[in-house]
This record gives C-alpha cells, sequence and structure tokens, in this order.
C-alpha cells in the first residue's frame, strides 16, 4: 500500500512553501484558535469546491467517485469535491505545496500528519467537530489514539477513512493435501510457525512453503517494541529486540521456506505465491482480500492475526489512512461536510462490504466485511475475524521514520541471506539508527 512514510521535504521546497504559506497566513499557528468564531456548522448554500489530495493507493478515481464524489453530492448538492492524485508525476505533496496548490484536505497515513505539520498545514479539527456535533465514539478508538500519537500532541489532526485490517490467510487445499489442521482464530506466532514447518515440504517435484509472517516490524509494532528511548538512543541491542528476531527465525527462516528467492521480506512476491498456491498460510491484510478476486477457484479462508504470547489479543498496529483538513483551507466547514460524508454509516458500511475495512466500532458494520465482493458470491470466509483483535498503537519518537524502519528490514535481510548473525545485524542496526537520529537533531 502506498504511504508517506519518512517523508522530509528539501530545503528548497520548505522555502517556497514558507513564501506560498506565509501569504495566506494570518496566524503563525494556522488560525486553529479562531475556528470558533470564523466557521459555524450551517449548510453550505453556495457552490463551493473542496480540493482533496491523496494517492492512487487510498482512492483511486473510481473509488474516489464511489465513496467521496457520489455521497457528497447526493447528501451536499453545492459541494463538489476535486481529486488530486499525488501518485502522479509532478503533484506529490510537497510539489503542490511549492506550487501553491493547496488542497482543502489531505488524506495520508501517519507520517503524512507530520509532514503537514513541517509544512504548516496542520490543523486542529476539533472545534470543527464540537460545533458539528460530530460523535468520535462512532469510531475505533485505537484509530483516534493513532492520529494524536502522529500529531506529537492531543490535537486531532485528521480522522481515519478506512481500516487496513490484517489477518492470517490460509490454502485449505494444502492443509487437505497434506492433512494437517487448519489453523484457527486466537493462534500465536509460535503456533502457526508450527503450522508452517509442517506444511513445508518437496512434493511430486514442487516445494511447497510453509509461512510468510511479513516483516518483523508488523510484530515489532504489535508488541510495541520501542527503536529509541526516552533519550533518543538506540534500543536495538537490547533483549526485546533480540527475541523479536529470534522469534522471526524459529517460523520463517528455515530449508525450503525461505531459500532465494524468497530470503528477502518482499510481501508482494509472497502474496503470489499464495494466490499461486505454493505458499500454504501468509499474514496479510486488505489488499490480499482484493487479490484473491483473482483466484476465483482457490479454496481459502481467513483466521485472526497471530498473536504475541506476551502480548494477546492485539493485532498489528493500526494502519489508517486519514482524513486531515489544512489550516490554510478557505472552505474548512465544506471540507469537514465532506469528511462527515465519508463517515456516515452508510459509506462505511458501503467500504466495508466492498474490502475496505471501515473504521467504526459497530459490530453490525465489522460482520460486513466482503460480503459484497462479486467474486466471493455464495461463499462462506471468516473475513470478520480480521477486526476481532485490537490495534495497536505504537508511541514512536518524532525521529522514527521509514529512514530507521528500513534499517530494521535490512538487519532482518542481513540475517535472511546469511551475511551477519542476530547480534551484529542487531548492533549494526544500532549504530546506523543512532546516526539518522543525530543527523536529524542536528538539522533542528
Amino acid at each position: 500500500m502506498k504511504k508517506y512514510y519518512g517523508w522530509k521535504p528539501s530545503l528548497a521546497v520548505l522555502i517556497a512553501a514558507s513564501a506560498v504559506l506565509s501569504g495566506c497566513m494570518g496566524d503563525p499557528g494556522g488560525g486553529a484558535g479562531k475556528v470558533e468564531e470564523a466557521e459555524t456548522p450551517s449548510a453550505v448554500n453556495e457552490p463551493v469546491t473542496v480540493k482533496l489530495a491523496t494517492s492512487q493507493g487510498i482512492f483511486n478515481e473510481a473509488e474516489f467517485k464511489q465513496y467521496i464524489v457520489d455521497p457528497v453530492a447526493k447528501k451536499y448538492p453545492n459541494i463538489n469535491v476535486e481529486y488530486i492524485n499525488t501518485s502522479e508525476k509532478g503533484s506529490s505533496l510537497n510539489e503542490i505545496i511549492a506550487a501553491g496548490n493547496i488542497p482543502d484536505i489531505v488524506v495520508g497515513y501517519g507520517s503524512t500528519i507530520k509532514s503537514l505539520i513541517e509544512l504548516q498545514l496542520f490543523y486542529n479539527m476539533e472545534p470543527l467537530i464540537k460545533q458539528n456535533k460530530f460523535d468520535v465514539n462512532r469510531i475505533i478508538p485505537e484509530m483516534i489514539d493513532y492520529i494524536r500519537v502522529n500529531g506529537g500532541s492531543n490535537d486531532l489532526g485528521g480522522l481515519p477513512v478506512y481500516n487496513n485490517a490484517f489477518g492470517l490467510f490460509y490454502n485449505k487445499t494444502l492443509f487437505d493435501k497434506f492433512a494437517v489442521p487448519y489453523p484457527k482464530d486466537g493462534m500465536t506466532w509460535e503456533e502457526i510457525g508450527d503450522l508452517g514447518k509442517k506444511m513445508t515440504r518437496n512434493y511430486d517435484g514442487v516445494q511447497y512453503r510453509g509461512l510468510f509472517p511479513d516483516n518483523v516490524n508488523r510484530m515489532v509494532n504489535q508488541i510495541t517494541l520501542y527503536q529509541l528511548d526516552k533519550d533518543n538512543k538506540a534500543t536495538i541491542t537490547t533483549d526485546p529486540w533480540k527475541k523479536a528476531f529470534d522469534l522471526w527465525e524459529s517460523i520463517y527462516n528455515y530449508p525450503g521456506n525461505s531459500d532465494a528467492p524468497y530470503n528477502t521480506m518482499n510481501f508482494g512476491e509472497n502474496q503470489k505465491a499464495f494466490v499461486e498456491g505454493r505458499l500454504a498460510m501468509i499474514t496479510g491484510y486488505s489488499s490480499t482480500v482484493n487479490a484473491l478476486k483473482s483466484a476465483p477457484d482457490m479454496n481459502w479462508d481467513v483466521v485472526t492475526y497471530p498473536q504475541h504470547k506476551d502480548n494477546m489479543g492485539f493485532s498489528t498496529n493500526v494502519d489508517t489512512p486519514n482524513m486531515s483538513i489544512t489550516a490554510q483551507s478557505k472552505n474548512k466547514q465544506a471540507a469537514f461536510l465532506v469528511i462527515e460524508t465519508a463517515l456516515s454509516d452508510e459509506v462505511q458500511l458501503q467500504l466495508a462490504r466492498n474490502g475496505k475495512m471501515s473504521v467504526l466500532s459497530s459490530e453490525k458494520v465489522k460482520e460486513e466485511f466482503g460480503k459484497a465482493i462479486p467474486e466471493f458470491a455464495g461463499k462462506t470466509y471468516n473475513l470478520s475475524s480480521m477486526t476481532r483483535l485490537k490495534p495497536s498503537v505504537p508511541r514512536i519518537s518524532k525521529y522514527q521514520g521509514s529512514d530507521t524502519n528500513k534499517v530494521i528490514l535490512d538487519a532482518y535481510e542481513s540475517v535472511l541471506k546469511k551475511e551477519k548473525d542476530i547480534n551484529t545485524a542487531l548492533r549494526d542496526a544500532d549504530e546506523q539508527i543512532n546516526a539518522i537520529v543525530q543527523a536529524k537533531i542536528r538539522q533542528e
């Protein structure tokens, strides 16, 4: 899935953006404190265009029309919503801001909120939420917490639009072929790893692999294992990190399962192997549901995401695109009505039924997950299992990002490729993360 993780604007972009923003900001704080005077929860009676910027990976144009444009037009005929595709060349968030094309709404993942802060676009939506009497309690609480954490304060700089739910997918045909019991809801990583070893074998000249658990950061986030301590020093050489790598070694890195070309943590290649029937289990998410549409003859199902035995009840981290109003928007009330519409029961139910999990706490909506996907008609899948565990909310340092995450991924891949032992890989990763953090601190 497309994310903005770790994006850092160049100095030139920041200078250009600062020049653009200084002309439209009367208040250094973005005017958030004046919202109650400037904005009222009145109907939008005059035609207005709300510019919404997001990536193709979050909403393609067809989805944008289905879940945003059409519902808004039905409810608020005077509001037109314009789609800015930040995946297009020359239209990334930093490029459109530098060009002076400031959107009213930006939709992106957690680090996008950090980028909005850096570009002085961050806006606290709570006054508008209160004025419009929007009930935030309808939303899964961890998803609201996730937005506050990424904003670095108690201000609420966005609302989630849908949830990338996670689960363990398995090929029932392969389990039947090898007479191994199916995975069940509520299993731990160790239990799933044992199943994977039973399923890994060469049969009739075909190498079948047992398990792809995705990258180690998924489990690290599940148990909220920190990269940095309170003094922003790397913690990668500590025992909890060694245990995390040891666990991944035991459930993934063994002959027949992690041989080349699978001695990397490439999700796309492993998902392809699963859909093609050569991999018995994969920890996937909403995109895996969509990938399985192309395999109508495959006999598969899904159970709850594997749990860490020391932190039962939790899936991996919150993974939601969030809708944020920009501080410079001149159409904040109309923008909020767009967001409110996307979070209506009707739209959220439609999202869930079509395979984009709702962010609402409603059990009724959760139970409808995937039920309108035409390719799954007449079949009974345990898709609601993907919503039964709580998502975790790692409290990450502002110095952590895709750059430090990549250090962890590279460290584990060096172990997979037998280039380093675990202790060496962790020690090198610790040094690299400290260097990255110190460089960021010097730039402040």
